[in-house]
């Protein structure tokens, strides 16, 4: 048989001579078939290469299958989970059920029955992906570290209130998937409306807020509503409010104080029932103490305020985020199956991330689009690696580097193997000034080895 892409199915049985028969049955079928003998390892690979479909085996040692199930459901609420068990019970049906299972299956699994359910699963997934974006605004806000989860539970919270939302978070760190996801869970009729206040000039900024009348200025030969009126009953979005020239702050409280406001060239007020969040990456108390941003308009939008971590300072998030772009660029593109090496997931986790979410997205999409093996390595990620050491030298020529390098390097009798392996090779980056191409043609060794030490070092 075929398929219109090779789904990749994880399968989860501490009985090894089961998980081999299973194995082996949807292989012949041309699957991608990953496998583990534990519900841990089976969620560290759900984790880091994800699975278009899961079959777990039910009673494990350690955690279960439904235990297992839950994980899973927390990363993700569309890959459908299949439980397996050879002592299933009516209660453990309705369980795995209620937790989100598509099927409960007993052993000895037949293989008509398994490649049915299989082709049944496929056709949930196909849907699934012609009806919802590759990348919904709640899958971008998954994660299992703890600012996630608080950020999470701040949403389910405010979300059917009207309250007003002040984000504050460094640029690429998510302020619009937060703003969307807080106007989609509050059931406001109205649609989210959104403007980055800082790339707009103040003349054009305040005719697209409020709208203007016939004549109101030269060129202007029509009334235009502006994005005030476009928002009512719904959510206005400020991004970078920071960047809001005072003479609009003047205008933007009185519409938080009573939710009037005039159009350019109008005296008839307009009222309406719009909810604002507002966003930022400045320090607005700094602004404020420069007399660049009104207090008292800073208090009405942080009746709420959500702060947005930087990707590096939420590690546990990133191979999450990576396989979820990961498994978006390769439908886009037309590469379904391209999959992360170990090598790389660890460089990905330990990169910095200046430019956030945004950055990983962008690497992500750009090395799927070179990649030709099906396998993304380290290397392909071209990401620069902190150096082991914070000294650092900007020598280029290889003579340069061989005679800094025989300054630095000094050994004693004694000294273990591997600790000189270790000092050579930081020794030779601090010379070549981070450029690891150059250490490895020095120290005669390919690319991926550099970046392989660099790992093991940290």
């Amino acid at each position: 048989m075929t398929t219109s892409f090779r789904a990749r199915i994880l399968l989860v049985d501490d009985d090894l001579s089961n998980l081999l028969v299973l194995q082996k049955i949807l292989e012949q079928e041309a699957y991608q078939v990953i496998s583990a003998r534990s519900a841990s390892d089976a969620l560290q690979l759900f984790r880091k290469q994800g699975a278009d479909i899961v079959l777990s085996d039910l009673r494990m040692p350690g955690m279960s299958g439904l235990e297992l199930l839950r994980a899973i459901r927390l990363i993700s609420q569309d890959v459908p989970v299949v439980i397996l068990t050879a002592f299933g019970t009516v209660d453990d049906a309705v369980e795995a059920m209620k937790l989100g299972a598509v099927d409960f299956l007993s052993k000895p699994i037949k293989r008509a029955n398994v490649l049915k359910l299989i082709q049944d699963c496929l056709g949930r997934v196909r849907r699934n992906r012609k009806v919802q974006p590759p990348l919904s605004t709640k899958q971008l806000m998954l994660g299992q570290s703890i600012e996630i989860q608080e950020i999470r539970r701040t949403i389910r919270m405010l979300a059917p209130t009207t309250a007003s939302v002040f984000i504050h978070g460094e640029s690429g760190t998510g302020k619009e998937i937060v703003a969307k996801l807080i106007h989609q869970e509050s059931g406001r009729a109205g649609n989210m409306v959104s403007i980055n206040c800082g790339a707009i000039p103040e003349t054009l900024l305040e005719s697209e807020l409020f709208g203007y009348e016939r004549g109101a200025f030269t060129g202007a030969t029509t009334s235009k509503r502006g994005l005030f009126e476009a928002a009512d009953k719904g959510t206005l979005f400020l991004d970078e409010i920071g960047e809001m020239p005072l003479s609009l702050q003047v205008k933007l409280l009185r519409i938080l104080e009573d939710g009037t406001f005039l159009r350019l060239g109008s005296i008839q007020a307009k009222k309406v029932d719009v909810r604002i969040i507002a966003a930022t990456n400045a320090n607005i108390k700094e602004k404020i103490s420069e007399n660049k941003f009104r207090e008292d308009l800073f208090f009405r939008l942080n009746v709420v305020n959500i702060h947005l971590p930087n990707l590096k300072d939420r590690k546990t998030d990133i191979s999450l985020l990576a396989t979820h772009f990961l498994e978006d660029a390769s439908l886009h593109y037309g590469k379904e199956g391209i999959i992360f090496d170990s090598d790389a997931l660890a460089l990905l986790t330990q990169y910095s991330w200046p430019g956030n979410i945004r950055e990983l997205k962008n690497v992500i999409e750009r090395t799927v689009v070179m990649n030709g093996t099906g396998v993304i390595t380290a290397v392909e990620l071209n990401l620069p690696i902190p150096l082991p050491s914070e000294h650092k030298k900007s020598i280029r020529t290889e003579e340069e580097v061989k005679i800094a390098f025989q300054k630095q390097l000094v050994f004693s009798i004694g000294t273990p193997l591997h600790e000189v392996e270790r000092e050579m090779i930081q020794k030779t980056l601090e010379a070549t000034g981070g450029d690891k191409n150059l250490a490895a043609k020095l120290l005669g060794v390919n690319l991926r080895t550099i970046y392989r030490k660099i790992q093991d070092f940290v």
